[in-house]
């Protein structure tokens, strides 16, 4: 009986513009869907305290070839939530993977999704909202 085994590669995350901010770096890996729709069962998820970066780097080890959607943000206040003000903008630093940036609204996962090979094994989120120390 043949195992069917599916190819697998590293895959590096780049978060850039951080601009030194503090907090704590809330990153979540979807690989579908229902997940990524709901904000729930994240592939991987990491949960980092940041300081004084301008990026953070991370690669993901022997992952599945396939379609990914990240969500990323800066948890300013460690509450582990994307905080909003009443009328739904993002008050926090925050990104996703894709090219797509919609007003208000965070992209679907077929706008955000990006497809994780051995020739594309770089992800680069450059975080929106992000002031910094001014």
């Amino acid at each position: 009986m043949s195992q069917f085994l599916m190819a697998q590669t590293d895959v590096k995350l780049t978060i850039k513009n951080l601009r030194e901010v503090e907090g704590f770096l809330s990153i979540e890996f979807y690989r579908n869907v229902e997940n990524y729709t709901k904000g729930q069962n994240a592939f991987k998820k990491l949960y980092v305290p940041i300081k004084d970066l301008n990026q953070y780097e991370t690669t993901f080890k022997n992952i599945e070839e396939t379609y990914y959607a990240v969500k990323v943000f800066v948890d300013t206040n460690g509450n582990k939530t994307l905080d909003r003000s009443f009328f739904g903008v993002r008050k926090e630093p925050y990104g996703y993977s894709g090219d797509e940036e919609p007003f208000l609204r965070e992209p679907t996962f077929e706008e955000a999704k990006v497809y994780a090979s051995k020739k594309n094994n770089n992800i680069i989120i450059e975080l929106n909202n992000n002031k910094g120390e001014e």
